[in-house]
């Protein structure tokens, strides 16, 4: 009987339960009605919860008097009760981080307001909206405190992401990507000259916008401790999409975009080709636009009419007399042709295309409390400006989350991508696209009278029918553009895989287990032809490069935390991440190809191969404790034990000191709104302090011993002479070992206030940070007689600072209208303070004339480079000649070949500073009703450029400025003589005789070709319309928007060279240079999104 009286009271009481538990539907909205997609809604005291999908629903399992936590990010969180309701319309207010969640070092999930440093946050809609292709590109001025630099305006082209300021002085200064919580990679790898080559991608350029859920970036030392030395250059947390706990979702959005080249240098289109006045045929090999006025010629025909005063060689005509160069004949004085006026042609605007651009993205999404699921796949395929140019990338996104119970969850994503890239010669090299193109006469045609749009694929527009090739110099000198985009490309083939899988096992709230493992696999096979008869290697080269790298990241925590009393809460966190890296380097290389257009590295009579393996293992101990009181006091203190094996040697026997570092950091914050209590101007005010230490590696392994490299020499222009030579093979050693490197060290100090005001109408975030970097790792210089090139050890010392403000206004907002800005500014500066002893000076990327240095007193990466002599500083100094000190001294001296022009100051002098003043972003949205409208705007003060365009094409006459100045009348440039001081009156002409000098081109002095690189820039323009589902006419869609979106549609600078945003040295240290750099894009999208 008293079985039977358990049994129904037990089934009375399971059934209770089940009539208790209920499901409830509804809406996440903002406080203008739009949808919130990836809210998050848990169960509060279960590990029960679910996301919202794109439409902002849900659907949860719950019983009443239950708690739903609502959270967003940059939102305000909210706390629900479970009643007798069963649906929800909620709508979360503008963040005003008192209570919102943002994701930390290893994944970690913290309230805003107990940060004691500073995080900022990149939402879905702002990556999405941006028209980026790339997730760094779409960051572009939404960040305080970080600066995002292009490689180049190339379709595919990688960006460099700086966080606070460089950190290292040689090593690598990008942020780490983290995906998910595992560290991911995004390497640029390039296997050629920083000057010169092509552009390369990195590789957070394979992620699809798409799959983002959001962005947090941690910007200081403090934030980002936790993740040892990779961390210390700041860290970019991503997250994706996850699958959703209701009925299955679908969306689709499909995009068409057209993208044109921004600017170009200005070119004259006044003179021909030649020298002194004087025409010279192309078949002269004559390089400048030295020639007459293009009104001064006319064409002739026939060999037998060329008149005795005109250089026209028997090799411009073929065995029947005809001219080979142009089907309008050979150029001659006017009244000596055949009365036909000189065409001036553009060899440069018409060249470029309109790029087409088209991409395509599915989801699907869904699940059940007890399991969710998302899918994702995506097609770009993207043209360049230039033509034969093009990037497609294939992604392919899989993530599912079980939840076998309320305290055991399993996350596991996993990613494909495929891409492929065709790139085109740039820089510093003869297969250059624009060094050939821009340098080219306007009295030659590079089409050959086909025009730019046929002359892409006839080859009759580059080649002459005996094979050699068709350019302005006779077949030397330069590569045809044309000939370039059919026989000098570059074709890369990548494939990458990587994914992770997360386990929280929640026991109670004093110990929780997390396991986050996730591996990194990419594959990228790359191809250069140059086929014969290229100017870079006449008898034709193949290179081949496969570069193969796999990364693993494996973080395990125990963690836990709760009220000690009423007020006091403690939170605590231990575990372990252990990280591999390994990266294969084949390469093979085949010269003098015997058959054209047969692509193969079998088509060399002369072959060589190498490789190259590197690898390093990380692993680190790490343990935080959080303590706050009555919601107002924050105190974080963490640490990390770091083990790398990059600082071991393997020469001597193994020592744990070799290997292991510690980096402490501790922070606190104060919500002292809450002590001041209610007020009706400040919502919420917070101040917080950090103070943390970090180290970073040697830029590679194997830095601690010495290793042997083959031997080379190269001057840029062509191939480089390498051993093996005569089939001898011969090697040097490269460096001294530095048995006792250690880390560099940097100390880093932050302060800042958060403040909202008018009930979060207004937000103001300020931060100020300093840092002092130490113990850099340097490679000096040591002469040829001590056996080795160069040494490795810890020196030098830099001293960073810097100021971020963020202001967020929420100016209108009702049902109707809203209108939300945001302005991000940024400054920073980084003082070399000292380099190794004995070491004035350290290059890091340029030329000869001008190339950017670490020196002692100087900005990180300042310009030096040839200079003006100037008074006071090697001039004339005499104090009773009253010379002011700085003016530049004029050669006096009559017998020299520059007579009346400034004088060289024999050593080089800092002439530039290439680091921004400062970098503002103002961000905004509008809303009217169904219709919103978004616009950024950048800009950036300050930060030079060496115009080495402009050096360059001044030599050869074909900018603008040597139009302007060569018929002027003769002038005196401002200055002192050199022999007595007195104002110079000599006049001279700023000619040929000038531009060739040492104050032109190819010249000693590069001072006169920086320029202010800063600029204020339409960086993007959105407008997007919210159908009306009845105008569709269907059931099946749940929402559908269309919009326009622009980038780079506008900008105003001073610079007069090609875009200034574009870096000749892509994603390295050394920044500044303009040298026939590729240019940027503006671009219109029009994208179409469908929910189903």
């Amino acid at each position: 009987m008293k079985k039977v009286i358990k049994l129904l009271l037990f089934s009375v009481l399971s059934l209770q339960m089940v009539v208790a538990q209920k499901t409830i539907t509804g809406v996440v909205s903002d406080n203008e009605g739009l949808p919130l997609p990836g809210a998050t809604i848990l169960v509060e005291g279960t590990s029960t919860g679910v996301t919202t999908d794109f439409d902002g629903n849900f659907s949860i399992t719950a019983e009443e008097g239950d708690t739903l936590n609502i959270s967003y990010v940059g939102y305000q969180s909210q706390s629900i009760v479970v009643g007798d309701q069963d649906t929800l319309n909620i709508s979360l207010e503008l963040g005003n981080e008192l209570e919102e969640v943002v994701v930390t070092s290893l994944g970690i999930k913290r309230e805003a307001k107990a940060l004691g440093y500073a995080v900022q946050s990149v939402s879905t809609e702002d990556i999405t909206d941006s028209g980026a292709n790339s997730a760094i590109d779409a960051m572009v001025g939404k960040v305080a405190g970080v600066q995002i630099t292009r490689s180049s305006g190339s379709v595919g082209g990688g960006s460099r992401i700086i966080v606070r300021g460089v950190t290292s002085m040689i090593g690598n200064n990008q942020a780490l990507i983290v995906i998910d919580g595992v560290r991911s990679n995004n390497e640029s790898l390039n296997s050629g000259s920083s000057t010169s080559g092509t552009s390369v991608s990195n590789r957070l350029m394979d992620l699809n916008n798409e799959d983002i859920a959001s962005i947090n970036v941690l910007k200081g030392a403090a934030a980002t401790s936790l993740y040892g030395t990779s961390g210390s250059n700041g860290v970019i947390v991503i997250t994706t999409k996850k699958g959703q706990a209701s009925k299955m979702n679908v969306n689709f959005s499909t995009e068409v975009s057209s993208s044109e080249i921004t600017s170009m240098i200005d070119l004259q289109s006044i003179y021909a080709q030649g020298s002194r006045g004087k025409y010279r045929d192309p078949s002269t090999g004559n390089s400048g636009s030295w020639g007459p006025r293009m009104t001064d010629l006319e064409y002739q025909t026939g060999q037998a009419n060329v008149p005795s005063t005109i250089d026209v060689r028997s090799s411009a005509f073929d065995s029947d007399g005809n001219y080979l160069f142009d089907k309008n004949g050979y150029l001659v004085p006017k009244g000596s042709g055949n009365g036909r006026p000189a065409i001036v042609f553009d060899n440069v605007n018409p060249f470029f295309q309109t790029a087409m651009g088209y991409k395509n993205n599915i989801s699907i999404d869904g699940g059940t409390e007890l399991a969710t699921y998302r899918f994702s796949a995506s097609a770009l395929k993207a043209e360049g400006v230039i033509p034969k140019e093009d990037y497609n990338r294939k992604t392919f996104n899989l993530s599912s989350t079980l939840n076998p119970s309320d305290k055991l969850s399993i996350t596991t994503t996993l990613n494909y991508i495929r891409s492929e890239n065709t790139r085109i010669q740039q820089g510093s090299n003869t297969s250059g696209l624009l060094l050939g193109m821009l340098r080219t006469p306007v009295s030659f045609d590079n089409t050959n009278g086909l025009g730019p749009e046929a002359a892409v694929n006839d080859p009759s527009s580059y080649i002459f029918a005996s094979g050699r090739q068709r350019n302005y110099r006779g077949g030397g000198g330069y590569d045809n553009p044309y000939w370039i985009i059919n026989n000098a490309l570059r074709f890369e083939n990548a494939n990458r895989t990587f994914g992770s899988f997360q386990l929280t096992y929640n026991q109670n709230e004093w110990f929780n287990i997390g396991l986050n493992v996730g591996a990194d696999f990419t594959s990228d096979i790359r191809k250069q032809n140059f086929e014969i008869g290229s100017r870079t290697s006449s008898t034709g080269r193949i290179d081949k490069d496969e570069f193969t790298s796999f990364l693993t990241d494996a973080i395990f925590t125990i963690s836990g935390g709760s009220d000690i009393t009423d007020q006091l809460s403690v939170n605590y966190l231990v575990g372990a991440n252990a990280s591999t890296y390994e990266r294969t380097y084949l390469y093979g290389q085949a010269k003098n190809l015997v058959f054209q257009g047969f692509l193969d590295l079998s088509n060399g009579t002369t072959q060589s191969a190498g490789e190259d393996f590197s690898a390093y293992n990380q692993f680190g101990m790490v343990a935080q404790v959080e303590a706050s009181y009555a919601d107002t006091f924050y105190l974080t203190a963490s640490a990390r034990q770091d083990y790398d094996s990059r600082l071991g040697v393997p020469t001597r026997e193994f020592k744990s000191s070799d290997y292991q570092f510690l980096y402490p950091s501790l922070s606190a914050s104060v919500i002292f709104s809450e002590i001041i209590g209610n007020n009706d101007l400040l919502s919420f005010g917070k101040f917080r302090a950090s103070w943390a230490q970090v180290g970073a590696p040697p830029p590679g392994p194997y830095y601690t011993s010495s290793s042997y490299e083959t031997s080379s020499i190269g001057d840029g222009w062509g191939d480089n002479i390498s051993f093996p030579i005569a089939g001898v093979t011969g090697f040097e050693i490269d460096n001294i070992l530095g048995a006792e490197l250690k880390p560099e060290l940097s100390e880093e100090i932050e302060v800042g206030v958060d403040l909202r005001f008018l009930q979060n109408k207004v937000g103001l975030d300020l931060a100020y940070w300093q840092r002092k970097s130490t113990d850099a790792i340097l490679n000096a210089s040591l002469p040829p007689s001590t056996g080795y090139i160069s040494a490795w050890l810890n020196a030098g010392q830099m001293t960073s600072k810097g100021i971020e403000a963020t202001l967020n206004l929420n100016l209108l907002d009702t049902d109707d209208y809203g209108w939300n800005s945001q302005i991000n500014y940024t400054t920073n500066e980084s003082i070399v303070d000292e380099l190794a002893p004995g070491l004035e000076r350290l290059f890091l990327a340029g030329f000869s004339t001008a190339g950017t240095y670490l020196v002692a007193g100087n900005q990180y990466g300042a310009i030096f480079g040839g200079a003006y002599l100037r008074a006071g500083n090697g001039g004339p100094t005499d104090d009773k000649l009253n010379i002011p000190e700085g003016e530049v001294v004029i050669n006096d001296d009559p017998a020299s070949r520059e007579y009346g022009y400034q004088a060289v100051d024999p050593s080089q002098r800092a002439i530039g500073d290439p680091n921004p003043d400062f970098i503002l972003g103002w961000n905004n949205s509008f809303r009217i009703k169904d219709v919103k409208l978004g616009f950024l705007l950048d800009w950036r003060e300050g930060g030079d450029l060496w115009n080495g365009t402009a050096w360059a094409l001044s030599f050869f006459g074909r900018s603008q400025l040597t139009a302007d100045t060569r018929e002027e009348a003769p002038t005196p440039i401002s200055g002192v003589l050199k022999s007595n001081g007195q104002p110079n009156t000599i006049p001279v002409t700023r000619d040929q005789s000038y531009w060739t000098s040492s104050l032109g081109g190819f010249g000693a002095v590069g001072e006169q070709f920086v320029q202010d690189g800063g600029w204020l820039r339409l960086r993007e323009v959105s407008l997007s319309y919210k159908l009306p589902l009845d105008l569709l006419g269907v059931n099946f869609i749940n929402s559908a928007d269309i919009s326009v979106l622009g980038r780079n549609l506008w900008y105003q600078s001073d610079y007069d060279g090609i875009d200034p945003e574009t870096s000749l040295t892509g994603t390295g240290n050394g920044q500044g240079f303009d040298y026939f750099n590729m240019p940027s894009t503006s671009s219109i999208i029009f994208k179409l999104n469908l929910n189903f």
